[in-house]
Protein backbone atom coordinates (compact mmCIF):
# COMPACT_ATOMS: atom_id res chain seq x y z
CA UNK A 1 0.00 0.00 0.00
CA UNK A 2 1.25 3.54 -0.97
CA UNK A 3 0.51 6.27 1.79
CA UNK A 4 0.20 9.71 0.46
CA UNK A 5 0.03 12.58 3.28
CA UNK A 6 -1.61 15.96 2.53
CA UNK A 7 -1.56 19.00 4.86
CA UNK A 8 -2.91 22.59 5.29
CA UNK A 9 -2.16 25.28 7.57
CA UNK A 10 -1.01 22.77 9.65
CA UNK A 11 2.34 21.27 10.34
CA UNK A 12 2.81 17.58 11.39
CA UNK A 13 5.76 15.84 12.68
CA UNK A 14 7.61 12.62 10.95
CA UNK A 15 6.44 10.68 14.60
CA UNK A 16 2.84 11.44 13.60
CA UNK A 17 3.27 10.61 9.96
CA UNK A 18 4.54 7.16 10.95
CA UNK A 19 1.55 6.61 13.21
CA UNK A 20 -0.96 6.85 10.51
CA UNK A 21 1.07 5.06 8.44
CA UNK A 22 1.40 2.22 10.81
CA UNK A 23 -1.96 2.07 11.46
CA UNK A 24 -3.00 2.15 7.68
CA UNK A 25 -0.74 -0.82 6.83
CA UNK A 26 -2.72 -3.10 8.74
CA UNK A 27 -5.26 -2.36 5.82
CA UNK A 28 -2.99 -4.53 3.59
CA UNK A 29 -5.03 -8.05 4.64
CA UNK A 30 -7.75 -6.33 2.94
CA UNK A 31 -5.58 -4.68 0.01
CA UNK A 32 -3.78 -5.61 -2.72
CA UNK A 33 0.23 -4.06 -3.19
CA UNK A 34 -1.18 -1.59 -6.10
CA UNK A 35 -3.64 -0.10 -3.52
CA UNK A 36 -3.22 4.32 -3.16
CA UNK A 37 -4.15 5.71 0.49
CA UNK A 38 -4.59 9.37 1.03
CA UNK A 39 -4.63 11.09 4.05
CA UNK A 40 -5.66 14.86 4.21
CA UNK A 41 -5.08 16.73 6.99
CA UNK A 42 -6.24 20.49 7.75
CA UNK A 43 -6.74 22.63 10.70
CA UNK A 44 -9.76 24.04 10.30
CA UNK A 45 -12.09 27.59 11.12
CA UNK A 46 -12.38 27.98 15.20
CA UNK A 47 -15.03 25.57 16.94
CA UNK A 48 -17.83 27.67 19.14
CA UNK A 49 -15.37 27.21 22.19
CA UNK A 50 -12.43 29.15 20.31
CA UNK A 51 -10.54 26.02 19.74
CA UNK A 52 -9.14 25.27 16.20
CA UNK A 53 -10.88 22.04 14.54
CA UNK A 54 -8.93 19.76 12.82
CA UNK A 55 -9.83 17.96 9.37
CA UNK A 56 -8.73 14.82 8.71
CA UNK A 57 -10.01 12.72 5.66
CA UNK A 58 -8.84 9.48 4.42
CA UNK A 59 -9.20 7.83 0.63
CA UNK A 60 -8.25 4.56 -0.08
CA UNK A 61 -7.79 3.96 -4.22
CA UNK A 62 -7.94 0.10 -4.54
CA UNK A 63 -8.34 -1.06 -8.64
CA UNK A 64 -11.91 -2.35 -7.51
CA UNK A 65 -13.16 0.34 -5.16
CA UNK A 66 -12.82 3.72 -3.72
CA UNK A 67 -13.09 4.04 0.26
CA UNK A 68 -13.45 7.56 1.60
CA UNK A 69 -14.22 9.03 5.15
CA UNK A 70 -13.20 12.39 7.21
CA UNK A 71 -14.03 13.68 10.48
CA UNK A 72 -13.61 17.05 12.19
CA UNK A 73 -11.48 16.60 15.79
CA UNK A 74 -10.26 19.47 17.99
CA UNK A 75 -6.71 17.52 17.55
CA UNK A 76 -5.13 15.37 14.79
CA UNK A 77 -5.06 12.56 16.82
CA UNK A 78 -8.48 12.32 17.99
CA UNK A 79 -9.85 12.82 13.97
CA UNK A 80 -7.70 10.61 12.43
CA UNK A 81 -8.60 7.61 15.08
CA UNK A 82 -12.05 8.15 14.58
CA UNK A 83 -11.65 8.45 10.75
CA UNK A 84 -9.77 5.40 10.76
CA UNK A 85 -12.53 3.52 12.80
CA UNK A 86 -14.84 4.44 10.46
CA UNK A 87 -12.74 3.46 7.30
CA UNK A 88 -12.23 -0.11 9.51
CA UNK A 89 -15.91 -0.51 9.28
CA UNK A 90 -16.89 0.39 6.31
CA UNK A 91 -13.89 -1.57 4.24
CA UNK A 92 -14.98 -4.42 6.99
CA UNK A 93 -18.58 -4.54 5.96
CA UNK A 94 -17.69 -4.42 2.49
CA UNK A 95 -15.71 -6.99 2.79
CA UNK A 96 -18.37 -9.37 4.26
CA UNK A 97 -21.04 -8.45 1.44
CA UNK A 98 -18.89 -9.20 -1.47
CA UNK A 99 -17.96 -12.83 0.43
CA UNK A 100 -21.41 -13.59 1.34
CA UNK A 101 -22.75 -12.14 -2.37
CA UNK A 102 -19.80 -14.50 -3.59
CA UNK A 103 -21.04 -17.57 -1.17
CA UNK A 104 -24.55 -17.44 -2.29
CA UNK A 105 -23.54 -17.32 -6.32
CA UNK A 106 -21.95 -20.27 -5.75
CA UNK A 107 -24.48 -22.03 -3.49
CA UNK A 108 -26.48 -21.06 -6.42
CA UNK A 109 -24.39 -22.68 -9.09
CA UNK A 110 -24.04 -26.10 -6.83
CA UNK A 111 -27.69 -26.19 -7.12
CA UNK A 112 -27.90 -25.84 -10.79
CA UNK A 113 -25.49 -28.63 -11.57
CA UNK A 114 -27.10 -30.42 -8.71
CA UNK A 115 -30.72 -30.18 -10.97
CA UNK A 116 -28.90 -31.02 -13.98
CA UNK A 117 -27.78 -34.89 -13.10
Amino acid sequence: MNIYFQTKSVEINQREKNFMAHRLYLFNTFFSWDTNAYIDIERTRPSHHGDDLYYVSIKIDDPQNQYFTEEYQENIRKAFDQAYRDMFRVVRSHRNKSRNLARRAGAKIKKLLKKRR
